[in-house]
């Protein structure tokens, strides 16, 4: 005769506390009942829930309880076996073939690489390979330091160059040449 917390519970629920109570870990739990782990993690704290326990250990040594207090020998009380000399049912998805039937493919099981291991791989190069080697990171940093140097060099000597540009002429604005329209538009203050 099953106990009133045991008859409570729904038929999945039940499947998955003899499980627990077998030491199956979750992720075996969940293949055998084909469900995800969280929904697994579900039927557990709903099983905690319903027995009142805050662990696993709890939960099995109350259901060991409940199952000796009703006179049933626990189904399923030998520790589950990861070996089995059963052949494993195949699973929907891999009973077709990839070839169809009377076809005749040469293939491997994983593709390999065609290319020589020692090959060269040509990858495009974004350093230049002078800046390459055992004390790349300085070079670069020398590279970088060189170049904003250079930067600040050429903004002095253009300025430098216009400000000559600018003494030569004397001074004065160059104009260009007016037009004919623009000197009459132009009308000269009183």
């Amino acid at each position: 005769m099953e106990s009133p917390k045991f008859r409570s519970l729904t038929d999945r629920q039940k499947d998955v506390l003899v499980r627990i109570d077998r030491r199956m870990p979750i992720k075996l739990v969940a293949a055998e009942l084909e469900v995800s782990e969280s929904r697994i993690n579900q039927h557990i704290r709903a099983l905690k829930d319903i027995y009142g326990v805050g662990n696993l250990k709890d939960l099995c040594e109350s259901y060991r309880a409940e199952v000796q207090d009703s006179g049933e020998s626990a189904p399923y009380r030998k520790t589950a076996s990861t070996k089995s000399q059963v052949p494993q049912s195949a699973k929907q998805g891999e009973t077709e073939d990839r070839v169809a039937p009377g076809e005749f493919v040469l293939a491997d099981v994983a593709p390999l690489a065609i290319e020589a291991p020692w090959t060269v791989k040509s990858e495009p190069r974004v350093v230049p390979g002078v800046l390459d080697g055992d004390h790349a990171v300085l070079y670069r940093l020398a590279v970088i330091v060189g170049l904003a140097f250079a930067f600040i060099v050429l903004v002095i000597l253009v300025m430098t160059a216009a400000l000559s540009m600018n003494e030569a002429t004397g001074g004065k604005q160059i104009q260009p040449p007016q037009t004919q329209s623009e000197s009459e538009v132009s009308i000269p203050a009183v």
